[in-house]
Formats: C-alpha cells, sequence, structure tokens
C-alpha cells in the first residue's frame, strides 16, 4: 500500500516539475523574442520610405521616382544616399530634369553602393556612385558638400541629408575632349594618340589553328582602342583615381614645340614635332589634386622631370569628376630638366658579341672615394678580339653627349685599353681608352653626337683588337651620357 502511494506521490512531482520547467521555457523564449525584437522603428523602413516621408526632402523624392531609383532604394540591397533637400534642389536646372540620360546620372550622383557612417570616415575615402563617378567623403562632408543630417538608418542603408547639389561632372578625359574652353592644339594632338591594340581578354574564339594550335578570333574581337597616354601616362578616364591635368593655350603650346623639336629631330618636320610633344605633354599630368592654394612651384612628373608650376600663369582652372584641369598661357620646363643624363649600370647588360659567360664575373666592390659598395662587371680571359658588352637605352634625345664612366682595374697591375661605342660595335667615335690600376673615380672619355632622335639605341663596351688576356679584358661599374648644352 506504501508502496503504491510512493510511486503516485513521484508521479505528480514529476507532473509538477514538467509544468514548472515548460512555465520557465514560455516565458524565458519571451523575453528572448523580446530581446531581439526590433525597437527603433527606422529600421523597419527603406531608404525610400524614409526619404518619401521627409517633407524637407519631397522634391527629390519626386526626382527618386521619376528616374526609377526609387525602386533601388526600396530594394535589399544596401545603399548610402546624400539627399539634397529642397533648398538644395531649387536651382536644379530643368534640362536635367527633363532628359531621362541627365536625371539618371545625376540622380545616381547621390546614392553609393554602400553604407558608410560619418563617425566612421576619420580619414578621406573615395567611394563609389552607382552612375559609375565617385565623390571623397571625410566626417561631416562629401567634396565640398556639408551633411546637414548625419547617420540616419534605414533597413537598407544610411541616409545624409546634405545642403548643396553634388553635380554630375566630367571626368578630365571627357573635359579635355568635349569643353569648348579647352585649347586645341595640345587637346587635338591627345586626340590623335588613339590606337588599336592586342587584346583578346573579351575576343570571340572562331576556331583553332590547325598548325601551330592557336586560336582564331572573330575579327575586330581581338583588339581594343586605346590611347598612348593613357597607358604610358595616365588614364584620365578612371574615376576611381584624382588627376591634376595642365594644359597650355595654343601659343604656349606651339613655343614648346619649337624649343624641344631640335632634340627629337626625325625623318621630317611633322615626325619631329610629333616626337617633340609626347615629351612635353607626358609631363603635364599628376596623379592627385592640387587646388592652387595647394600648388607647388615645383612638381615631379611620373617619367621624373621637374616641372616648374607658376600660378600666375593660370587662365582658367575647371573642376572635373577626378580632378582638376589648368588651362595654362605658359609651362616652360628647362633644357635641363627634360633632357636628362643617362646612367648605364655596367652588370645590366642586354647581350655580348660572342657567348662568354664562363669568363663573365658580376663582382660586389668597395668604393673609397665614395665609402659605398657597388656591383660591376668583369670579363676576362675570353679571347676574343674586340669583344662587346651590348647594352640599350631608350628616347635618347638627338643631342651632344659627354661620355663618362667608373672602371676598375683592380685585377691585375698592367694597364688595358677598352672604349665606348655608338650605334655599332665598329663604330669609332670615340677612341680606345687606358683603364690604369686602381681607380676608384669617374673618367671622362669623350663627346659623342646622336644626329636623330632614337626610340633605342644600343652603346657598346668594346675591347682590345686582341686575343690576349691581360690586354682585352673588360670592366664596367657604370657608364654616364650627359647631355651638353653647347
Amino acid at each position: 500500500m506504501n508502496y503504491k502511494k510512493d510511486i503516485m506521490r513521484k508521479r505528480v512531482y514529476t507532473i509538477l516539475f514538467a509544468g514548472a520547467l515548460a512555465s520557465i521555457g514560455l516565458t524565458g523564449c519571451k523575453k528572448w523574442d523580446d530581446h531581439n525584437a526590433i525597437t527603433d522603428d527606422s529600421l523597419t523602413s527603406t531608404l525610400f520610405d524614409k526619404i518619401s516621408t521627409d517633407t524637407s526632402l519631397s522634391r527629390f523624392a519626386e526626382l527618386l521616382s521619376k528616374s526609377g531609383y526609387d525602386k533601388l532604394l526600396a530594394s535589399s540591397k544596401t545603399y548610402t544616399v546624400y539627399a539634397p533637400d529642397n533648398a538644395a534642389l531649387a536651382g536644379l536646372d530643368a534640362a536635367i530634369v527633363n532628359d531621362t540620360a541627365k536625371l539618371n546620372k545625376f540622380i545616381g550622383n547621390h546614392i553609393c553602393n554602400q553604407a558608410y557612417l560619418t563617425s566612421t570616415t576619420s580619414a578621406t575615402q573615395r567611394i563609389a556612385m552607382v552612375n559609375g563617378k565617385y565623390h571623397n567623403i571625410f566626417g561631416t562632408t562629401i567634396e565640398n558638400v556639408d551633411i546637414k543630417r548625419a547617420d540616419l538608418r534605414a533597413k537598407n542603408g544610411v541616409l545624409q541629408v546634405i545642403n548643396k547639389m553634388l553635380p554630375a561632372l566630367n571626368n578630365s578625359w571627357e573635359t579635355l575632349s568635349t569643353n569648348s574652353a579647352i585649347p586645341s592644339a595640345q587637346k587635338n594632338y591627345l586626340l590623335s594618340l588613339f590606337m588599336n591594340v592586342y587584346d583578346t581578354s573579351n575576343a570571340i574564339q572562331t576556331g583553332v589553328n590547325p598548325t601551330t594550335g592557336a586560336p582564331i578570333y572573330q575579327a575586330g574581337t581581338d583588339s581594343v582602342m586605346t590611347n598612348r597616354f593613357w597607358r604610358n601616362v595616365y588614364n584620365l578616364n578612371d574615376e576611381s583615381k584624382q588627376y591634376t591635368l595642365f594644359v597650355l593655350v595654343d601659343t604656349a603650346w606651339n613655343s614648346e614645340t619649337k624649343k624641344f623639336s631640335p632634340y627629337f629631330t626625325s625623318v621630317d618636320s611633322i615626325s619631329t614635332a610629333s616626337i617633340a610633344q609626347w615629351h612635353i605633354v607626358k609631363d603635364f599630368a599628376f596623379e592627385g589634386v592640387y587646388t592652387q592654394a595647394d600648388l607647388p612651384d615645383t612638381l615631379l612628373s611620373k617619367s621624373n622631370v621637374k616641372v616648374p608650376i607658376d600660378r600666375s600663369s593660370i587662365v582658367q582652372s575647371i573642376t572635373t569628376s577626378n580632378g582638376i584641369v589648368y588651362i595654362m598661357n605658359k609651362m616652360a620646363v628647362p633644357l635641363a630638366n627634360k633632357l636628362q643624363q643617362f646612367v648605364i649600370q655596367g652588370e645590366n647588360y642586354s647581350g655580348t658579341s660572342v657567348d662568354k659567360r664562363s669568363n663573365t664575373y658580376f663582382r660586389d666592390r668597395y668604393d673609397t672615394l665614395t665609402k659605398r659598395d657597388f656591383r660591376d662587371v668583369l670579363v676576362y680571359g675570353h679571347g676574343v678580339s674586340s669583344f662587346a658588352i651590348n647594352y640599350r637605352i631608350s628616347d635618347v634625345p638627338s643631342m651632344s653627349y659627354k661620355a663618362y664612366w667608373v672602371a676598375l682595374n683592380d685585377f691585375q697591375t698592367a694597364s688595358f685599353t677598352q672604349k665606348l661605342a655608338f650605334g655599332v660595335p665598329t663604330s669609332t667615335a670615340l677612341a680606345y681608352t687606358t683603364v690604369s690600376p686602381n681607380i676608384y673615380s669617374e673618367v671622362y672619355i669623350g663627346e659623342v653626337k646622336v644626329d636623330s632622335f632614337k626610340n633605342t639605341l644600343n652603346v657598346y663596351l668594346v675591347g682590345a683588337a686582341n686575343t690576349t688576356a691581360a690586354t682585352n679584358p673588360l670592366v664596367c661599374d657604370y657608364i654616364r651620357l650627359e647631355p651638353y648644352f653647347k
């Protein structure tokens, strides 16, 4: 009997305990649901909801609907919208509103593809907009525009209310190409530099060459149109970066062309002028934006040319979507800045007259004059008469050069001779020069004249015209060609 009562009591306790656990579980679930509940009403609204219910943004909301961007801002993707208030949009050009393409470009210039909070932009960032343009943001500013109400969150991004419009400007290349204020001479030259280059990244393959196995591409798909300036200096179409471009008025452009043409002589006057103009214009673009207040008196170009900047010569400045363009009535680059010396390291040769690698030594040495380590090349015991080492230098102006070398003869007590030759190793423009023992200093070799501009010039270090080891070695730390302005 007692046994049955104990069983009954255990069953009752079990039921009561289970009920208590269920009650605790239900209470716990409710508290957890309360914990996860969205208490910020703004996070239940899309960006378009927030804009369309804000009376100060009613004009922007209208333009979003007209352009179709309202659907974008009602989607699940994340954006930051820099929304001009009604006062800021009061002066919007009707030509933009009434042109679908222009309106889309304008509205897209206010919408960024990611969420950015002003509280997290402690340094300048360049951000991509949905129209392909970029803007600089820093704290509570975007470009030169103030954010009046910041970091208004929505469930699909962030709303920033601004006090001015963000006009969709042309980039620097578009400005150069289409702006009527740009002087014609330099513009026409830059536009003449377009060319087709082989590029199969988007080519359509139509077959395979049965002999070589190489792919065959549909005609016209295996090349792209590009510009020499984009490829070799800066691509001023690149919206993600910023540039400062200088454009000369026609008289200044013609003056610089005349000044530099004698140093870039070619087969005819047209070719000469074109080569000279390339070597002028390649030093007129710089990465980064330099406002007039920030312009230094000298900028260093990509090709290491010091370009003097005279602010008083600025005729006009044009702000672009990726920088600034200055129209100048003068930018006189000194000849010595443009026509620089060539320094050829002895060990960096492109070939030899005979393969004598087993007789070639690359030596690490210490210069007792400069107190610096250096590396040179020595070819010894090669047994070849007039053995030559070949070097190549590029973009060599037509002018005279003074030639020097450092050639350390510390491997034997006897002197020997070697020479420099230009164009071909048999050239006799410069005579053989004696290389005495233990000379660490630079030695003057002579003067050589380059009659016409050379895209590539071969320079040779030539040994003595005999086969004796002690009298026909070659040794060189470096060769220096210094422009000589007579």
